[in-house]
């Protein structure tokens, strides 16, 4: 949180005063703001990217389910879930808590 004190002489007017009060609440308010626009955007992207990455998981494990022995399929998951995959702690999470469903997947998320 940024502090701001004044450190200088007093004002000689009422309305340099006044413009001196609302520049201090200006920094005050911008430096302390939590979620400014930026962030609040930036934030909505990467979660609009995680769920088309879970999309993307969802669909390549339903195709695994109906063809268990499709081997493009296989490749495209171990693709999903390697270490360097865009949110991959997500998506080998979500496979650990549902292996039962897909025990041919353990090799893909071994620690």
């Amino acid at each position: 949180m940024v502090k701001i004190e004044r450190s200088f002489p007093a004002p000689a007017s009422l309305a340099e005063e006044t413009e001196i009060d609302r520049t201090m609440a200006l920094v005050r308010d911008v430096f302390n703001l939590r979620n400014t626009g930026m962030r609040t955007y930036t934030s909505d992207i990467r979660f609009k990217k995680l769920q088309k990455e879970m999309n993307i998981l969802f669909d390549n494990l339903e195709k695994i389910k109906q063809h268990p022995n499709s081997k493009v399929t296989a490749m495209k998951l171990k693709a999903l879930l390697s270490r360097e995959s865009a949110f991959a702690a997500f998506k080998r999470c979500y496979v650990r808590e549902h292996l039962s469903e897909y025990p041919a997947l353990q090799a893909y998320i071994s620690f």
